[in-house]
């Protein structure tokens, strides 16, 4: 059997000596590699119906890392304007996940990737969880390098559960935004223990899932092999809907 191929979405970085560029950590490449998938980085697009055709040449979809989507998406003027993503890439995210969800494509969101599926489909954010949550557990490695850890409760009878096999896991925490109101069509899956929402899922798809750790960065846990071959199993139309 041949390996899926992956899309993966990258970041983009303005104002480079010669013009915009495309970055992303080799460990999200690694990271589908390491699980049965063969990786492909995708360009940004500037509509739906590249997306659309895009698309159409990989069997899954994962949004990556990065800054944060502008506040106007979900009618709230932007609190800290200096960490916005550039707008090219967060209308380029929008186009593919609104798409890979019409397609009934497996996806894969990843911190920013999580919110991305939030805010796409109607959701909010928290600007910023220590302003928002008071009391709340540290989610951003803050200094950098700090790598906060802490735990999740997985929501009984979600897809995320299924995949996972657990109740409860340990995992890495680098975002200082975290989910706001639940977008129409998804459910809360996770939450740590200051009730923050860790994961998110589509209700009305086999496997359209936002997660606000990194897997890339913690590729030899169990959570993660789980997570990947589940996600890898999904984009072969392998996985059923979780009852």
């Amino acid at each position: 059997m041949s390996k899926p191929l992956i899309g993966i979405c990258p970041n983009l970085k303005s104002g480079q000596p010669f013009g915009d560029a495309y970055f992303l950590y080799s460990l999200y490449t690694s990271l589908i590699s390491q699980n049965g998938a063969l990786p492909v980085i995708l360009p940004l697009v500037g509509s739906r119906e590249e997306a659309r055709e895009l698309l159409e040449r990989v069997e899954g979809l994962v949004l990556t890392g990065g800054a944060d989507i502008d506040p106007k998406h979900y009618g709230q003027a932007a609190r800290h304007p200096e960490r916005l993503a550039p707008r090219e890439r967060t209308a380029s995210d929008f186009a593919y996940v609104r798409e890979a969800k019409d397609r009934g494509m497996a996806a894969l969101g990843i911190c920013l990737g999580a919110q991305t599926l939030n805010v796409a489909f109607g959701g909010s954010l928290l600007q910023h969880i220590p302003e928002d949550v008071p009391g709340a557990l540290q989610h951003e490695d803050e200094p950098a390098g700090a790598s906060p850890e802490h735990q999740i409760q997985i929501e009984p009878g979600t897809i995320l559960a299924r995949a996972l096999g657990v109740t409860s896991a340990t995992v890495n925490s680098y975002h200082h935004q975290g989910i706001g109101e639940v977008a129409p069509g998804f459910r809360a899956a996770a939450r740590s223990p200051d009730g923050i929402i860790e994961a998110i899922e589509r209700t009305d798809h086999p496997f359209f899932i936002g997660i606000h750790w990194h897997p890339e960065r913690m590729a030899e846990s169990q959570i993660t092999r789980k997570l990947l071959r589940a996600f890898v199993a999904a984009t072969r139309g392998a996985w059923a809907k979780a009852s």
